[in-house]
């Protein structure tokens, strides 16, 4: 079994990414290079040689140098000490991941931190060498409203309806992705500032190229601030049915990934060119769309969905309420929607109701167990043991883990609910790997041997970069013990 642990690690450690520093963050947002890392310092780069000819991209480090690394090594109290992540309700902490893998896993991490840097500072330099504007007021058609400045995405899963001329009304057929959605970018572009801004944070962390910060300045003002360009603080016009004059309450979930920014920005505020003026008309922006979350129809109705729209809806608004200032707020709300989603969206079985009436049932379910695990991690960094509350039928998310284990072993088999998209296992082998480090359940592991090799088909077959995504948590873990960058 030990050997079994540290070959997990090892597999683990060859896929990590660096960003997963921003869950050093401590909770008042204090500027983070305050902050020393544990075991690793940053390093100085020449920052003239960052672009390229012709605005190609030109990284700011040599994979084949090696770059400074703190030799020190944990200090571990005795042998079978485990890391400390959470508390229990007495405040006593509950400690993961074995001394003896630690110690072995940082040797891995000093093997293998030249090349994860080297991913980490290349995709942040192509961020700097993307000159391509991200506004809402460039898309072919603009909102019912004729505001080019309010954000629209069209529903996923309408289409046209083909027992009429002109399509409409439009039909649903749940599951199926209309590609017609990808005629509106905004969308598109929100992501890809989201995850841009991740990246040249944390390159500035560990490089400080103050280049990375400008550029974040420069999209924050571009999407945000500039009234030319600004994106109205409200998703009024979100998953829209075409031939509708209004979104629907399920646009609320295109926002949800807003901690990629909101956890990365304290990583560069050391930079003398943070601009903090900015930051502040950022910080008003994320004020007023937190008020139209809180008080519109479409947002009060999200909050109220049962399943995994109103988990990821929870995510948003604690990230938004903490880093806007409302701490205690964001504790209140943490404690309540933890307890809410697991009474009512997780059976004394473990399975998800809400989820597996989809047809595509098994996406779902894995889908909202992302959702929980976001959940669990801030309403923990909070106070509050997300991880080990179990609701009135003895339910928690670990059993939500555990109920889909036996059907992903088995290929689905026995799985009783309509499911039209198979039983892909890419999202849930993430799912076990964290489920292990934060419950040290050994029978994750086990599974994770056997259904890793159908997960990496997965990520092939879809040109998925599985380092990214899959084991972000980990380099976290190390330093601040927090789970969030491991569900990007």
């Amino acid at each position: 079994m030990i050997a079994q642990k540290v070959l997990f690690l090892v597999s683990f450690a060859t896929i990590l990414t660096i960003i997963t520093l921003c869950a050093l963050l401590p909770s008042s947002y204090v500027e983070i290079y305050e902050y020393p890392l544990d075991y690793f310092e940053p390093i100085s780069l020449d920052h003239k040689s960052l672009i390229g000819s012709k605005g190609s991209s030109k990284s700011t480090i040599n994979p084949d140098v090696p770059l400074s690394i703190v030799n020190k090594e944990p200090e571990l109290t005795n042998e079978d000490s485990r890391m400390e992540m959470v508390a229990d309700a007495n405040g006593n902490p509950k400690k993961y991941l074995n001394g003896h893998y630690y110690t072995e896993y940082l040797k891995i991490l000093r093997e293998q931190h030249n090349e994860m840097l080297y991913d980490l500072v290349h995709k942040a330099d192509l961020a700097v060498a993307n000159t391509s504007v991200y506004s809402v007021t460039l898309k072919p058609q603009f909102a019912p409203s004729n505001d080019p400045h309010d954000y629209l995405s069209l529903a996923r899963y309408f289409w046209p309806n083909p027992n009429t001329k002109d399509g409409m009304p439009y039909i649903r057929k749940d599951g199926y992705s209309n590609p017609e959605i990808l005629t509106v970018e905004d969308y598109t572009l929100l992501r890809k500032l989201m995850i841009e801004v991740q990246h040249l944070g944390f390159g500035y962390f560990f490089t400080k190229n103050d280049t990375y910060v400008k550029k974040v300045i420069h999209r924050l003002n571009e999407w945000f601030v500039d009234p030319k360009t600004k994106m109205n603080p409200n998703l009024n016009y979100g998953s829209l049915i075409k031939g509708s004059k209004l979104g629907r309450r399920t646009g609320v979930l295109d926002f949800h990934p807003i901690y990629q920014i909101t956890q990365s920005i304290p990583l560069m505020r050391s930079s003398e060119f943070w601009d903090h003026n900015i930051e502040s008309q950022f910080k008003q922006w994320l004020t007023e769309y937190y008020d139209w979350l809180k008080k519109s129809e479409h947002g009060r109705i999200e909050r109220n969905s049962k399943n995994n729209h109103g988990t990821f809806y929870d995510v948003q608004a604690i990230h938004i309420l903490e880093y806007i200032g409302q701490v205690k707020e964001a504790k209140d709300f943490a404690q309540k929607a933890l307890k809410n989603r697991v009474n009512t969206g997780i059976l004394a079985d473990g399975q998800q109701p809400h989820e597996t009436d989809r047809p595509t049932s098994w996406f779902y379910s894995t889908f909202n167990l992302h959702a929980l695990f976001l959940l669990a991690e801030r309403a923990t960094h909070l106070g509050f043991d997300g991880w080990n509350y179990r609701g009135k039928n003895n339910q928690s998310i670990k059993t939500a883990v555990d109920y889909l284990l036996p059907f992903a072993l088995n290929g689905g088999e026995g799985w009783k609910f309509i499911n039209i998209d198979g039983f892909k296992m890419n999202n849930y082998v993430r799912i076990l790997e964290l489920s292990w480090i934060v419950w040290g359940d050994d029978k994750y592991l086990d599974a994770i041997e056997i259904l890793r090799p159908k997960s990496k088909a997965e990520q092939a077959s879809d040109n998925v970069e599985a380092w990214e995504e899959n084991a972000l948590c980990v380099w976290s873990l190390l330093n601040d013990r927090t789970l969030w960058p491991c569900l990007l």
